[in-house]
């Protein structure tokens, strides 16, 4: 199952590259959606500006009744984020993957980080999720693209309130 998400923002590609690259931002924006644990694993930086960042946390999910026996109510969860360098304009590629502990279910996907003009950009996410579970897996991978295109659509928000207070 495949989704993708069309951000805007007022604000230059390397800026908005800046709050999803450091820590402490991406730290409290998950906070902000109740998440909690976060903890920041690592964090490399390349000579040519390339960023991979790994960080864990607890996730709560409203588990619906059908995927009770394969999802935790609290699922803790390692994501690591690749960013490659930036072109001139600070336009950028990346990938992205969310590894569940212990659930049947595997989160994926393409960044494209893409400057608009002066002054503005947009984040183009594609997302994957596969499922591997017979007979409910179509139906767990869909509660678990809710979830996550509402966690993306929340990063969306976070980031124009966070740029926007400098």
């Amino acid at each position: 199952m495949d989704f993708t998400v069309h951000h805007t923002y007022d604000h230059p590609a390397d800026a908005v590259f800046a709050a999803l690259t450091d820590f402490e931002a991406v730290k409290a924006k998950y906070e902000a959606i109740g998440q909690r644990d976060i903890t920041l694993v690592s964090r490399d930086v390349d000579a040519d500006g390339s960023v991979t960042m790994v960080s864990t946390r607890v996730v709560p999910l409203d588990v619906p009744g059908f995927a009770k026996k394969f999802l935790s109510p609290t699922q803790t969860v390692t994501q690591t984020d690749e960013w490659g360098p930036a072109d001139a304009d600070g336009s950028r590629t990346g990938f992205f993957e969310v590894e569940a502990k212990g659930a049947p279910v595997s989160v994926s996907g393409t960044l494209a980080l893409s400057s608009t003009g002066e002054g503005s950009c947009k984040n183009d996410t594609v997302v994957t999720i596969e499922c591997k579970v017979p007979l409910v897996g179509a139906k767990i991978a869909d509660f678990v693209s809710k979830d996550t295109r509402s966690a993306v659509d929340h990063e969306e928000t976070w980031i124009r309130q966070y740029l926007d207070q400098g």
